[in-house]
């Protein structure tokens, strides 16, 4: 007899919403980023996992090295790669076999949903559940993401399933199979954005070391988690790996063979211009602003010329103030109750602990590099204690949720740089935390007697803030770049039938932009339709145009002229 498996109507809305989530990555994709990279980290990893789908880490430098150049990818002891760790680039290779890059990040985004959907059902209550798995499916920053070739949606895809995990093993009788899963998601969050990695996991240890230390039968404690620290190890050694094949030493950091100073940490050798905690805090100012209108789309005022410039050129304090984070008080009123005192009592010194570096000896301290080093360990200890002081289930993981968000707040305040452009990625994976918080009040209005009232408040609101904040906050990364598939059009328009193209780029003084559209179309190995080729000495020269003609034998030739960030067809100005 077969047995039927009814779904709740929780259950089915979860479904909608990772088809939603799955169709607007598909949709935006093509209509906003139109299939192509936009910011030089989505062209290194494409050029990467075409690498990989050829079956190397590395490949020989092409000679003229220069002529194929594109950015972040690197030239060294007579080996190119590129300088991001594998764990993105694998999962992208997949998109490169199917001839569908797109489909990776959409695959993910919906899984994410789901992801969330199920944690927030199992820590709280099926409503807060589909409530957050809403709130994750129609983020602005998640729709915004999941539509570019970055690796973040794959991370926050992967802290999620990590999460999931380790719910499991404290619930089930025989957790090993998910301390199995919950490794395999660790070593690939780690392998693709390890700082991220340890600020999600830097919780959770911490618990599973207390709940070890407590437990009166350790090893049924023990072997899940000795399970989930094994599988994770294949994925985290896939980096050491990756660098003993690019450089010869395990431990290289491929980020300085781009930058120098492109590291994680605070002094002399660390940022452009050397980090300091002063500088992290301020960065870290600048893209929470942002971060508090893109998390849900909330924001007083609307996306008017002010928010637009700084959408496109500013990384500073964000025009209009976000309220995304309005539930958050709420949820923990709600959560912790008559001990939410003791939570207020603990975020005011964690605001403190934030603040006197600035006000101590002139801020001198927040320019000191080991007091920056024992500010964010000791800020990362103190985001730790409600999860580890709580008495209960819900507060306990309340915790935990709390401190992964802050713990990826206060782990990128060590790194040189903030990001604004493509949202405030960095961020992006303290997205499943924030939204199972912030629906926690929606979700126990809607036990009563208002449900329908709430889901239909919640609809509206989402669909007002999709339309009013999401298409406009990511329509204005239209060919953001000057990327567009002009280059490639123009190229396709003027091939001499099923001859592969040489798209010679002449000029002196080019930036990738000017035709990072060609270079997105080639391939690594230089056996594509369409080959980019820089002639870095200018139609002047015939020393490196040469060369490059001759590793392209009866290929056709198109030529194109560039200047910074502009490039043009040579026909196309004769006949000006």
């Amino acid at each position: 007899m077969i047995r039927r498996t009814r779904w709740s109507a929780h259950a089915a809305g979860a479904a909608l919403l990772c088809l939603w989530a799955f169709g607007l990555s598909a949709i935006l994709s093509r209509t906003v980023f139109e299939r192509l990279p936009h910011l030089e980290d989505e062209l290194a990893y494409l050029w990467q996992a075409r690498t990989y789908a050829g079956g190397n880490w590395v490949i020989p430098t092409p000679e003229p090295e220069d002529a194929f150049w594109q950015p972040f990818v690197v030239d060294y002891n007579g080996l190119r790669f590129g300088k991001y760790t594998p764990g993105y680039p694998l999962m992208l290779m997949i998109g490169v076999w199917l001839g569908q890059l797109w489909i990776v990040n959409a695959l993910l985004a919906a899984g994410a949903v789901a992801l969330v959907f199920r944690l927030g059902s199992a820590v709280f209550d099926p409503d807060t559940g589909l409530i957050a798995a809403a709130l994750t499916a129609f983020s602005p920053m998640a729709l915004l993401l999941n539509a570019t070739l970055m690796g973040h949606t794959l991370a926050l895809c992967c802290a999620a399933l990590l999460m999931w995990s380790l719910w499991q093993i404290e619930r089930r009788p025989r957790p090993l199979i998910w301390g199995v899963i919950g490794g395999l998601a660790l070593g690939l969050l780690i392998a693709t954005r390890a700082l991220t990695a340890a600020a999600v996991v830097l919780p959770f240890a911490a618990w599973s070391l207390r709940r070890l230390i407590m437990a009166r039968h350790r090893r049924a404690v023990l072997i899940p988690l000795a399970a989930l620290a094994a599988c994770a190890l294949p994925g985290a050694a896939l980096i050491p790996i990756y660098s003993y094949a690019a450089t010869g030493d395990p431990f290289k950091n491929l980020y300085t063979l781009v930058w120098s100073y492109d590291r994680v940490g605070f002094g002399e050798g660390a940022g452009r211009s050397v980090h300091t905690l002063e500088k992290g805090i301020r960065h870290a100012r600048y893209d929470l602003s942002l971060t508090a209108a893109d998390l849900f789309g909330w924001q007083i005022g609307t996306i008017n010329d002010a928010a637009r410039l700084h959408l496109t050129t500013r990384s500073d304090y964000y025009p209009h103030v976000g309220v995304s984070w309005a539930l958050l008080p709420l949820a923990l009123a709600l959560i912790y109750r008559w001990r939410a005192l003791w939570i207020a009592l603990w975020l005011a010194g964690l605001a403190a602990w934030v603040i006197a570096p600035h006000l101590i000896d002139g801020g001198r301290l927040a320019r000191d590099p080991m007091f920056a080093y024992i500010w964010v360990a000791a800020a990362l200890t103190w985001a730790l204690l409600p999860a580890l002081l709580a008495r209960t289930t819900r507060t306990r993981w309340a915790g935990l949720l709390m401190a992964v968000a802050l713990g990826i707040v206060g782990a990128q305040v060590a790194y040189w740089i903030g990001s604004q452009r493509y949202s405030t990625r960095y961020y992006y994976e303290a997205l499943p935390a924030l939204a199972i918080l912030s629906a926690v009040p929606l979700g126990w209005i809607a036990r009563g007697r208002l449900r329908g009232a709430v889901y239909g408040l919640l609809a509206a609101a989402l669909v007002y803030s999709f339309v009013t904040y999401s298409l406009p906050r990511i329509g204005v990364l239209y060919r953001y770049n000057q990327i567009s598939p002009a280059l490639i059009e123009g190229v396709q328009a003027r091939r001499d039938g099923d001859r592969p193209v040489l798209a010679l780029v002449n000029g002196t003084n080019v930036r990738w932009r000017s035709f990072g559209a060609l270079m997105a179309v080639t391939s690594p190995y230089l056996d594509s339709a369409i080959v980019a080729a820089w002639n870095y000495r200018g139609a002047t020269s015939d020393e490196v145009r040469a060369q490059i003609l001759a590793r392209f034998p009866d290929w056709q030739v198109i030529e194109l002229e560039a200047l910074e960030n502009q490039a043009w067809f040579v026909d196309e100005r004769a006949s000006e």
